[in-house]
């Protein structure tokens, strides 16, 4: 454990010596992975760009329904981001027109301080630094410790279950400081290289994805042969769909030590959002030495909590996390429990020091303060519950695990998709409202008509009105179209919502429009809500002065999330 956090002094003297030699003769210092990613200074990130593309790449966005669809079964799903030309320096070593671009899935997406990726070899192939071409900077918009991906990574690196390294970076954009970032090591070959001493297999990407029939397309290949890998899958998916499964026939695919450490740190750790915890963020690499797979961590902003923040069961035991479905399987066999029990003993008894760890939030707290800005002004009060979860998890997985692992069956469910229900084609002429009133029904002149589950549903006492979008509308930055009705067979209430972005409410045809579509008052993040609408809107009209009419028409279908709340 003592290892685990470098602190060294004649390093950073040294580091600093070059640096102002580098100033003082002019010379440009080559930088190194060891540069890159030291653990006892903050890394200066000066990003310089047109501002044009700026607001460009900051503005872009997934949504959930382009990055669930259910299409994702069969082939990842393209990002919405696109790569600008920019200049970044590197601690004064500059690299000119490397490529930007934003990066993240749905929740660490910001446009004030996006998380980025930086190509350094977009324009001059042969830019790198110590084999590694592209560089990720993590905003830690879902982990307000900040602390989360650099001492949890530290820790599954110092098991020996191969992750990235890590740094804290100060990043500003054209002079302005967007405070600390977590430069976090790409996975690719110096991964590879570092963690299994080669890089000539095959590297996949879970994202949301699982071994299940008709899922094999979904994982994301990002280096090796295709074929082999794409075969080792289709030999779990094979695997896990039959009704007893033995730690033997998982052994034959996956390397059980590796996959038992890093599982069990897993959950030593209470990553929620990680394989094990909700079949996301990891990567499986078909290591040509074994011929099996060995599972990394991935996306680790989610860590040092006792339960899970998305669909989480008090019933369900704090030691270990089994909705990914290769856990899952393990843990229904005596041998597999078993197994993880002396894995997760053996990683507090050789990893877990407290009072190291505590030492560490402490020296990490001094060492980013002064670089934060005012959206970090969370930061100390959030390591707090990060020291209790220290201070406490010995205890808590002792309680649970001192004589036996605890029994747990709950069978996890494929994973979420944004699937096709019913289809929505209205008219309407309406008024704009800064406030959306209480009684929507009968407003405005509107045609509505649904069909919903394959059925067409009619409606009455139909009404239109523009508002801001928001609870019960309230002020947002979209414009938003609601019909509101009531169903003809039972009187139940029925709204279409239909957001519009600011700069394209104005008269045009075939507006990209999302919303969402709610039956009754409630709408509930899960299988029985989460109902979406997505297609165009023509406006021949369009007002956002209250009073003002607004007119169009629009078309487009109804979807739901299917899968959540396992």
């Amino acid at each position: 454990m003592g290892t685990m956090f470098l602190k060294n002094n004649n390093r950073q003297t040294a580091w600093l010596f070059a640096a102002v030699m580098a100033a003082t003769t002019g010379s440009a210092k080559e930088l190194t992975l060891d540069d890159v990613f030291p653990t006892d200074r903050v890394l200066d990130v000066q990003i310089t760009v047109a501002e044009k593309d700026w607001d460009k790449i900051r503005h872009q966005a997934r949504n959930f329904i382009s990055a669930l669809h259910e299409d994702r079964k069969t082939a990842p799903i393209d990002g919405p981001y696109e790569y600008v030309t920019a200049d970044v320096t590197i601690d004064g070593v500059k690299f000119e027109k490397v490529g930007l671009r934003k990066k993240g899935f749905i929740g660490s997406q910001s446009t004030s301080r996006p998380s980025l990726k930086i190509k350094l070899n977009h324009t001059n192939k042969k830019a790198k630094i110590g084999g590694l071409t592209n560089l990720t900077m993590n905003n830690n918009k879902q982990d307000s410790t900040i602390v989360s991906q650099v001492m949890g990574y530290a820790l599954f690196n110092a098991a020996g279950s191969p992750a990235p390294r890590t740094a804290f970076a100060k990043v500003t954009v054209n002079g302005k400081n967007h405070g600390v970032y977590t430069h976090v090591e790409t996975v690719r070959k110096t991964v590879l290289k570092r963690g299994f001493g080669n890089d000539d297999g095959t590297l996949y990407e879970g994202t949301v994805v699982d071994f299940y029939n008709g899922w094999e397309g979904s994982f994301e290949r990002k280096t090796g042969e295709d074929k082999a890998g794409r075969a080792h899958i289709r030999k779990l998916i094979e695997l896990s769909e039959g009704d007893s499964v033995t730690e033997e026939a998982i052994g034959e695919l996956i390397d059980l030590d590796s996959f038992y450490r890093f599982w069990a740190m897993e959950g030593l750790l209470g990553f929620w959002d990680g394989y094990s915890g909700n079949a996301n963020n990891f990567f499986a690499y078909l290591n040509p030495k074994t011929n099996k797979f060995h599972f990394m961590p991935w996306g680790a902003d989610s860590l040092f909590k006792k339960r899970s923040m998305l669909n989480f069961d008090f019933r369900a035991p704090l030691s270990v996390k089994t909705k990914g479905r290769i856990a899952y399987h393990l843990y229904q066999t005596e041998a597999g429990r078993d197994r993880y029990r002396k894995t997760l003993h053996g990683l507090l008894k050789e990893h877990w020091n407290e009072e190291e760890l505590l030492a560490e939030c402490d020296r990490i707290e001094a060492l980013i303060e002064p670089h934060l800005n005012r959206e970090q002004s969370r930061f100390s009060r959030s390591l707090r519950g990060t020291r209790e979860f220290i201070r406490e998890r010995r205890e808590d997985l002792m309680d649970e695990t001192g004589e036996a692992m605890p029994r747990w069956t709950k069978t996890p469910k494929a994973p979420p998709v944004i699937a096709e229900i019913g289809n929505v084609k209205a008219k309407f002429s309406g008024e704009w409202m800064e406030e959306s009133p209480r009684e929507q029904t009968n407003l405005g002149k509107a045609t509505l008509q649904l069909t919903h589950n394959d059925k067409p549903v009619e409606l009455t006492d139909v009404g239109v009105h523009g508002a801001w979008a928001g609870g019960g509308f309230g002020r947002s930055n979209k414009p938003t179209i609601r019909f509101s009705g009531r169903r003809k067979s039972d009187g139940k209430s029925v709204s279409v919502d239909i957001s519009i972005p600011e700069d394209k409410f104005k008269p045009a045809d075939a507006i990209e429009s999302g919303g969402v579509f709610k039956e009754g008052r409630g709408f509930s993040f899960g299988p029985l809500g989460m109902q979406f609408i997505n297609g165009k809107a023509k406006l021949t009209k369009a007002s956002l002065e209250e009073g003002d009419q607004f007119e169009g028409e629009f078309e487009g279908t109804i979807l739901k999330l299917i899968g959540m709340g396992r």
